[in-house]
């Protein structure tokens, strides 16, 4: 993974530099001691802290792991009701972190998913994030200065991205950045942590999740701390605990009705499984989610036969029929070994769920090692605009092109996959290399070349980051 904690000038010279100049990527903030921070301006922001974390992070590329953590996030967003760009990724890293950027960009590290418990603890996490978004902790930090110019602006959003590596250094930058002592840090971060749990407990109870996990999961992880005397989960230097905030998160969700549960708990282990299919957990407390938890790692390894593995995924299944986890992995192994019914029975389980992202691009991948590239054009151009993320989609378009050497096709589907993150430069790029080829171009795809350079001549912002 790149060191984005090596040095504060290298962060701050990438946000300022992801094009020629800041208008492409920053907003346009007037006078240079004057910083106005509206939705127009936050939009732009979280674009550029987008392009940023699929720049310089290491991102997890596995479809079901992004899958299951956006379905924890969006479910928990929808509450928050703010009409923000939720979007969340998984940052291949194991320290114990989570961090919210600008327009709902929330970022969290695989280390952190492996430490929870329970599913509960970890969308407890996330629950906080996003009220750190709702609560306009980042532009509330903006507006404490007066004097802030356009170069501490990318600095402070530079600080987050550093902060994320290492909490030491991105609090340094931040107190930098910004001009507050230490002392003013301290206090609004503590002012900012008790908002963020007091409507982050709230979002866990209306999203079906136990209001508790928060102030467990905070708890729990200082209070390892206090006992094993290890340098502190980078999330406590972050996001400081204190015995008063743990008690304040206590009472307020004592404060709320429990709701009925909406998650199966084997999900999570799954999860955990896939991240590491050679240490998963061995601690599972029913003994029959463990015989499938390792049924689940070994399918990930050399160790057994197809078939053993196949009839282990199936046995499994009978206990969990409705888990869709198990079921798509299960269909991943049969296409591995060329099970005829695999493609269909892909095809049922992603009509049955047409938004979840990860079973389309497994579908799209299983047509194209079938020869079938004029399938996966098709299924991937019909479910591209109902999607959230669609930068993989629209890069699995692309790669489904290249295949069949139609390169003008490739290069404009290539260029609307980077426009969707909001880097116009590279989409430009792309568009220049189309226009090359554009002789070749199939009819039917003039007017999308159109469309795209058109946006890109003008400038013209979108609200889909993916």
């Amino acid at each position: 993974m790149k060191k984005i904690s090596r040095s504060l000038f290298i962060a701050l010279s990438y946000l300022v530099s992801i094009s020629p100049t800041l208008a492409d990527n920053l907003p346009d903030l007037g006078s240079p001691g004057l910083v106005i921070y509206d939705r127009q301006t936050e939009v732009k922001l979280g674009r550029a802290f987008t392009q940023a974390l699929h720049t310089e992070f290491d991102l997890v590329q596995d479809p079901q792991v992004l899958s299951y953590i956006r379905r924890i996030g969006h479910r928990i967003a929808e509450h928050a009701q703010d009409n923000r760009n939720y979007r969340f990724y998984v940052i291949n890293d194991s320290s114990i972190n989570a961090f919210a950027g600008p327009d709902g960009i929330i970022g969290i590290h695989s280390g952190l998913i492996l430490a929870a418990d329970n599913e509960d603890e970890l969308a407890s996490v996330i629950a906080h994030e996003i009220a750190h978004v709702t609560q306009l902790h980042l532009a509330r930090r903006f507006e404490q200065q007066s004097n802030m110019t356009i170069a501490s602006f990318a600095s402070l959003l530079a600080a987050i991205l550093i902060g994320t590596q290492n909490p030491s250094a991105g609090i340094a930058a931040m107190m930098g950045a910004t001009g507050l002592t230490i002392q003013d840090q301290l206090r609004h971060s503590r002012i900012h942590e008790h908002e963020a749990d007091h409507l982050g407990i709230v979002l866990l109870q209306k999203s079906g999740y136990d209001p508790h996990a928060m102030a467990g999961f905070f708890g729990k992880l200082a209070k390892q701390y206090q006992i094993y005397e290890f340098r502190p989960p980078e999330i406590l230097m972050t996001h400081p605990v204190t015995e008063n905030r743990l008690a304040q998160a206590s009472n307020r969700a004592e404060q709320l009705t429990a709701r009925p549960s909406i998650h199966h708990p084997i999900d999570l282990k799954l999860i955990q499984t896939r991240l590491q299919p050679n240490t998963h957990n061995q601690k599972n407390k029913n003994q029959h989610d463990q015989i499938i938890l390792d049924c689940y790692a070994q399918s990930f390894t050399s160790k057994n036969s197809t078939k053993a593995k196949l009839d282990c995924l199936e046995k499994a299944l009978t206990q969990y029929p409705n888990n869709r986890l198990l079921k798509t992995h299960l269909i991943e192994q049969q296409l591995k070994h060329h099970d005829d019914k695999a493609i269909d029975n892909l095809e049922k389980l992603q009509a049955i769920f047409p938004q979840d992202e990860a079973i389309l691009l497994i579908l799209a991948n299983s047509y194209r090692e079938k020869g079938l590239q004029n399938q996966a054009e098709s299924l991937l151009l019909d479910n591209v605009e109902q999607l959230l993320y669609q930068f993989e989609v629209y890069q699995a378009l692309s790669q489904n092109f290249s295949e069949q050497q139609k390169l003008a096709e490739a290069y404009l589907f290539e260029a609307y996959a980077y426009y969707q993150l909001g880097n116009h430069q590279r989409a430009r790029h792309l568009i220049e290399q189309s226009r090359k080829t554009i002789p070749k171009l199939d009819e039917k795809y003039i007017k999308d070349y159109e469309k795209l350079e058109k946006k890109l001549n003008t400038n013209q912002d979108t609200k889909t980051i993916s």
